[in-house]
């Protein structure tokens, strides 16, 4: 009798735990989303249906005139293309230069390079308003000031320091055997490196893209120093020159701008996920 009185305990405790979890799940993702949600019918709202109280969830009159606006009075594309070819940049300069970089620390054993390494990674905590002002001073210094080319140097110095401590965990977990046996079967290292051990790093290098992309996409301390040509702006720095001139008597143009950055991250995130769950490891040895 005590022995099924502790299994029916313990199968009460596992339900409770169970619902617990999914309280707290559904609560965290209704936290997420609900202000996704109020941005996104905002942005369909006229503007006397935004500013008026109390405020209605579902608009009233469904209307696009403030995508048209921002896409035609605006200069919201041009910051679109900008913030999309440094984001672009960035992250292939930095998963490239990172990959390489966490290859020679996981497979070469030197003494200095755990050493290195660490001071790579105390290297990305270091605050970034603190380094505001001799950054501005050297992008002055190499003639890259308000220039995109400048943002992309700037991004990629504090990504690369993430990129290589990350890959290196992913390369450290890939069996040497596989690397061997392709160096017995002829390969060189540079192509047992491309064909054999990126594949098998594959998802830890898009976990790593997808940061970096999210970085440099969201970006707003260096773009607004750096850049000042209206132009030349991302999209953070942009709609911050946007709220200073039409925000604030037009809020359903800011909530339509806000979609418009969201949503490209959100389309790329979903679209990896499957690549990011799939075990492309798995029994390869």
């Amino acid at each position: 009798a005590r022995y099924r009185r502790q299994r029916r305990i313990g199968k009460i405790m596992r339900v409770v735990n169970r619902f617990l979890a999914y309280v707290l799940l559904i609560v965290i993702v209704l936290s997420m989303a609900v202000p996704l949600f109020w941005m996104a019918v905002s942005s369909l709202k006229t503007e006397g249906e935004n500013l008026s109280y109390p405020p209605t969830i579902i608009p009233q009159k469904w209307t696009l005139e403030h995508y048209r606006t921002l896409f035609g009075r605006t200069q919201f594309p041009i910051w679109f293309r900008n913030s999309t070819l440094v984001s672009i940049g960035t992250t292939l300069t930095s998963i490239a230069v990172s990959a390489m970089g966490a290859y020679v620390f996981s497979r070469f054993r030197y003494r200095f390079f755990e050493a290195f390494s660490r001071v790579i990674l105390f290297a990305y905590m270091v605050p970034r308003i603190l380094l505001l002002i001799p950054i501005y001073r050297i992008v002055w210094s190499l003639k890259l000031g308000n220039s995109l080319y400048g943002l992309l140097v700037v991004y990629n110095a504090f990504l690369i320091p993430y990129g290589l401590w990350t890959l290196r965990s992913y390369f450290a977990g890939i069996p040497h055997e596989i690397e061997e046996a392709a160096l017995i079967d002829g390969c060189s290292r540079w192509r047992a490196f491309i064909q054999v051990v990126l594949p098998q790093a594959l998802p830890g290098i898009i976990s790593t893209a997808l940061f970096a992309f999210h970085v440099a996409w969201n970006e707003y301390l260096y773009a607004s120093v750096l850049l000042w040509s209206s132009d030349l702006m991302t999209l953070s720095a942009g709609v911050r020159s946007l709220m200073g001139e039409l925000a604030p008597a037009s809020w359903g143009l800011l909530m339509a701008a806000g979609m418009m950055i969201t949503l490209p991250v959100i389309i790329l995130f979903s679209f990896m996920q499957s690549f990011l769950i799939a075990g492309w490891g798995g029994g390869a040895v």
